[in-house]
């Protein structure tokens, strides 16, 4: 039975790739959060599982960590109330620290999740591309590096701070204004049905190299401001928007788009969901979700 390891499965990505991480495992999760863990554990069941905070990932713990077949980093923080030791531990010292403990003589895979964005000028994304970076350098051992750097993720109606679940709540609640940027921001937007057919297809993905890179998206952008008339206009909402009332985060960045060519001769997939059947048939899970 192959033993799994699992950091921010909590998380809206961990969370949603806890739900398709295969039954018959042994599983090992890692987590500050374990009322939400438990929550998750109510729909799924595993063979062997195994709840432990972050003090499990030390040095006494080397050889337990070693025999781990499939190691899955989706932890993270992002930037609320400027708590930058928080962020520099969860997205680099503490997975960092994993992958140096875990690395042992036996083939394993090493699953890390990373962000599209690149300013390294924000505090998150620096740190999330730094452990990229040691990642791809170290080749330690018998661990096999899979590095997916992910656009924007949507579509799960349980997450609704996400930014389209955000805009579909205000609008099903009938707020009366939207404040907003001017929205020229363009993202790639992925639907989280795509990104868990993706994740199946890496869980049993055989890396001859001992790092591999993929950029998971849908392969094509769209502005915040042309997401947030499309929502208006099919629910047929008065609510008024104010775009530019808001100003841009310090170092924005203005353009996402992911390179499918990285997934070239590697792993067969394709988005299967557009976004703009995504974003209806998200709004359909949360009206139902609502009423």
């Amino acid at each position: 039975m192959k033993k799994y390891l699992i950091v921010g499965a909590s998380g809206f990505v961990g969370s949603n790739i806890f739900k398709i991480l295969p039954s018959k495992i042994d599983l090992t999760i890692i987590t500050s959060k374990k009322n939400k863990i438990l929550k998750l554990l109510e729909k799924k069941n595993f063979s062997n599982i195994l709840i432990k905070n972050y003090y499990y990932i030390s040095k006494k713990n080397k050889k337990i960590l070693e025999n781990y077949d499939i190691i899955i980093n989706s932890t993270g923080a992002y930037p609320k109330n400027k708590n930058n030791k928080k962020l520099i531990f969860l997205n680099y010292k503490l997975p960092k620290l994993l992958y140096d403990l875990s690395s042992g003589n036996t083939y394993k895979k090493f699953i890390n999740i990373n962000t599209m964005l690149r300013n390294r000028k924000k505090t998150y994304v620096k740190f999330k591309h730094k452990l990229s970076d040691y990642l791809k350098k170290k080749n330690k051992g018998s661990t096999h590096v899979i590095d997916l750097h992910i656009s924007h993720l949507y579509g799960d109606p349980n997450h609704d701070k996400e930014f389209i679940s955000d805009v579909i709540n205000k609008i099903v609640k009938k707020k009366k204004i939207l404040k907003v940027t001017k929205g020229l921001q363009k993202r790639d937007f992925l639907h989280i049905l795509d990104f868990q057919n993706f994740f199946i297809k890496v869980l049993k993905f055989r890396p001859k190299k001992k790092y591999t890179r993929f950029e998971i998206g849908n392969y094509e952008s769209h502005s915040i401001k042309s997401i947030i008339l499309f929502l208006k206009k099919i629910t047929f909402s008065d609510i008024d928007i104010k775009f530019g009332e808001i100003k841009y985060k310090k170092n924005e960045e203005f353009l996402m788009k992911c390179n499918i060519k990285t997934l070239t001769n590697t792993i067969k997939w394709k988005p299967k969901i557009d976004i703009f059947t995504g974003i209806k048939t998200l709004l359909k899970n949360i009206n139902d979700k609502n009423y």
